[in-house]
């Protein structure tokens, strides 16, 4: 590319030569003027002045901002070339050009320096037109053609070579004046918009080469050449007009379809690219206000490229252009708001009602394809980052960690253990206060580039430290869990975090942040309050029945009474496990679904049996009647386990008639049916069998959930039938009665016992006995105790009758 300080004494250069060369064109004019002419040849002579003239004033712009205008001078010269002598074509030429110009000059404000480069080209254009007809003996004569020995064919060629090379030699100048002007290369110049230069030249060059034929045959038709060469000016104009706007909008449109793209930053660039190449602009500036954004887009030859985005506050200076085109976009409130800045080059400082046109449908464009880059952008965010904190979520830190070049890391979990407790107490709102407070903090502790923070859980968060070692990446974790465990201002009251933590290096992803999350959990269950529990090995797997064999268990009692008498007749075991300082975990099926290692609910289902009666022996003596039901799994009822439930009821004396086992749903394959017997299911349904001869009772627990159907209740040998505590007429459920009947009905015809859950009052009670069922449980008579509140609770029972037993409303009666 050239400089622009070197084109400009390039292009003086190229003026001062050229204007030489017309006034040496001129002088030789002047000086033929000795010879008197005829008095027609004035008439054609004012004829020639007004062609050149008009040719001057009446110039057809390129359809864009690059200083290049077609003109009819070429074709008025081989016009007058046609009637006029060599040195009558110039005269006409310098008189006629300079008349047109200084007509349109102080409309266009065109400079001294432009305007005498302009008719010095006019000027030696003729001349070279006339020196081509010259060099071919072609010399007329004042109204009269000099070139009689030239054959038609001759003349007609020379006058097409004469129409080439002036217009050839128009082009070449022009070119270089435009690229020494603007600093752009050469090439791009000549090939801006060269089909429609070429297609005016060739027009121009057909055109004058018919009138020059035409003038030899009858030169008074020049006289008519001027309404002719008007009319030409604006067929000319009007087509060129036409096509510039059918090339605009195409490119427009193909704009806008490059604009609907779903990333915001590509939408920028190619937007500021494509309004340069579009307006013929020198630059382009896209400012987004919300974001304090700016993209600048500058012409570097004939490529558009982006030289800046950033803060605008920070944008490098531009050139002054004396047309800077601006037009805001977007709505503050319901979309993204900005503004298009344009500067353009040329002559025409204001913009033309065109290009304010194309301009606003731009704008329309970019505004709608902003707002839809920056709505998937707000998705694409949301689906990596936490709502609340505004920090990566899990998804967006492992695509963090992926990224990264690094080949090992330090994950740190760090778990807020009361944050549930503080959003039952204060509130959702405060809770969120808080975990505003904690994402401050850890964005603090990651301002550098060593370390990234990230919500991977409720409660859970992860800092990942790279590049440093292991002792001086714990030191930096301990660090920080000690800032999080600082106290929080929420609402005017200061609030103190348990904050606790497990660290595992690794490389980075998902496998490390896991391992990290092992370490945390483990350390929570056994109690530990350390800042950090880190391991720098391999993190063993996690194992949840082993994690619940190992944790400590809470048992709790719930009396089962006959609804009629009143007596105790059962207790019931609601066993839990102390999985942490801040969870407790019912031992029932939304545990268990979770294991699926037979081995592991076999430990899980000894481990409830040795607990419960264990502690039942506290309560035993006040009961000694009454039975005790235990919920196992029900994957866990094998012939193992019957072996182990053996040994155990010999280990505590308590007779097997005493022991209910409460199943949810039958063991796999169990069925009662011989026919559907198989190797597969022997085990199970021999465990079940064994029970039950032992003198062991089984209760169907929980009937009516979705683990239970019909077929269950032929499965095996059930003696109790107990319903799902959501049908409990305090429930306030409706159909609560229609199942309680229908299951009753059901227990009746099978010669089980039905046991209801939830009782609350007296009259659910007298209703339920009047249903059918014979045992409930429930506040009315106790709820869940703990072994020493049950012993107490029996010795101070007092049963009370509800009369005699009602007669049992049934839905049907069998056989």
């Amino acid at each position: 590319m050239i400089s622009i300080q070197r084109g400009r004494w390039a292009l003086g250069l190229l003026t001062g030569t050229i204007a030489i060369a017309a006034l040496a064109c001129l002088a030789w004019a002047v000086a033929q003027l000795d010879k008197p002419a005829p008095a027609t040849s004035w008439v054609y002579a004012l004829t020639g002045v007004a062609l050149m003239a008009m040719g001057a004033v009446l110039p057809m712009p390129l359809p864009s901002r690059m200083p290049i205008r077609i003109t009819l001078i070429p074709t008025a010269c081989i016009v007058c070339v046609a009637v006029l002598p060599a040195h009558w074509v110039v005269i006409c030429t310098a008189v006629g050009v300079s008349i047109g110009r200084a007509a349109r000059q102080p409309a266009r404000k065109v400079g001294a320096h432009k305007l005498i480069h302009n008719t010095s080209v006019d000027i030696v254009t003729a001349s070279v037109a006339a020196m081509v007809m010259s060099r071919v003996g072609f010399r007329p004569g004042a109204g009269e053609s000099s070139s009689g020995e030239l054959q038609p064919a001759w003349v007609v060629v020379a006058f097409l070579a004469a129409a080439v090379v002036a217009l050839l030699f128009e082009e070449l100048v022009t070119a270089a004046a435009v690229t020494w002007s603007t600093g752009q290369p050469l090439v791009m110049t000549l090939r801006f918009l060269w089909r429609t230069r070429l297609a005016v030249a060739i027009g121009e060059v057909i055109a004058a080469v018919t009138i020059a034929v035409a003038l030899m045959v009858e030169p008074r038709v020049l006289i008519a050449l001027p309404s002719t060469m008007m009319a030409l000016y604006f067929a000319v104009s009007h087509r060129l007009r036409i096509r510039e706007e059918r090339r605009v909008w195409e490119r427009l449109t193909v704009l806008s379809d490059a604009l609907s793209a779903r990333n915001l930053d590509e939408v920028l660039h190619t937007a500021a690219a494509g309004a340069v190449e579009l307006f013929g602009a020198q630059s382009a500036d896209i400012e987004i206000t919300r974001e304090r954004r700016v993209v600048r887009a500058v012409l570097r030859g004939d490529v558009a490229l982006i030289e800046y985005d950033g803060d605008p506050d920070a944008v490098p200076p531009g050139a002054d252009w004396p047309a800077v085109l601006n037009h805001d976009f977007g709505d503050q409130t319901t979309g993204v708001r900005g503004e298009v800045r344009l500067r353009l080059s040329g002559s025409q400082d204001a913009p033309s009602v065109r290009e304010r046109a194309t301009l606003r449908a731009f704008v329309a464009a970019l505004s709608s394809s902003v707002d839809l880059a920056h709505a998937y952008g707000l998705l694409a965010r949301e689906a990596t980052h936490d709502k609340d904190t505004g920090l990566p979520n899990r998804l967006g830190l492992s695509q963090w960690c992926t990224a990264i070049p690094d080949v090992s890391c330090h994950i740190l979990a760090v778990h807020v253990e009361n944050l549930h407790f503080l959003a039952d107490t204060m509130g959702q709102e405060r809770a969120r206060a808080v975990l505003a407070q904690v994402a401050d903090r850890l964005r603090h502790l990651s301002a550098d580039r060593t370390a990234v923070a990230a919500r991977v859980g409720d409660a859970t968060f992860a800092l990942v430290l790279r590049g440093l070692a292991d002792d001086l990446a714990y030191q930096r974790a301990c660090r920080a869990v000690a800032t999080l465990r600082h106290s929080i201002d929420v609402a005017g009251r200061r609030i103190d975090l348990r904050a606790s933590a497990g660290m595992a290096s690794g490389a980075p992803g998902p496998a490390v942040l896991d391992a990290a999350e092992r370490v945390l959990w483990r350390a929570l269950r056994r109690g530990e309050d350390r800042l950090v529990s880190y391991k720098s090995g391999t993190v063993g797997e996690w194992s949840l029945a082993r994690e619940l064999t190992q944790a400590r268990m809470s048992i709790s009692y719930e009396p089962v009474v006959d609804l009629i008498s009143g007596r105790i007749t059962m207790v019931h075991t609601v066993p839990r496990w102390l999985y942490s300082r801040n969870d407790l975990l019912a031992a029932d099926d939304y545990v268990y679904q979770h294991i699926d290692d037979i081995e592991g609910l076999q430990a899980l289902a000894t481990q409830v049996l040795v607990r419960s009666m264990a502690a039942a022996a506290s309560w035993r003596d006040a009961l000694p009647g009454a039975a005790l039901a235990v919920p196992v799994p029900a994957a866990a009822v094998t012939m193992q386990l019957a072996t182990t439930v053996r040994d155990l009821l010999h280990t505590y004396g308590l007779p097997e008639s005493h022991l209910v086992l409460a199943l949810t749903r039958p063991p796999a394959t169990s069925t009662r049916d011989s026919s559907n017997r198989n190797t597969e299911g022997d085990g199970d349904r021999g465990a079940a069998e064994q029970l039950t001869k032992m003198g062991v009772r089984l209760l169907l627990d929980n009937y009516g959930s979705r683990h239970t159907d019909l077929a269950a209740l032929n499965a095996v040998d059930w003696s109790f039938l107990r319903l799902h505590p959501a049908y409990s007429l305090d429930s306030g459920w409706r159909p609560a009665r229609s199942v309680i009947r229908a299951a009753v009905d059901l227990a009746a015809d099978l010669d089980l016992v039905a046991v209801a859950a939830g009782i609350s009052t007296q009259d659910q009670r007298q209703e339920l006995a009047a249903l059918g069922c014979a045992l409930g449980s429930g506040e009315l008579f106790g709820g869940e105790m703990f072994p020493s509140q049950i012993r107490a609770h029996a010795q101070q029972w007092n049963p009370q009758p509800v009369g005699p037993a009602p007669r049992q409303r049934r839905l049907y009666r069998a056989g």
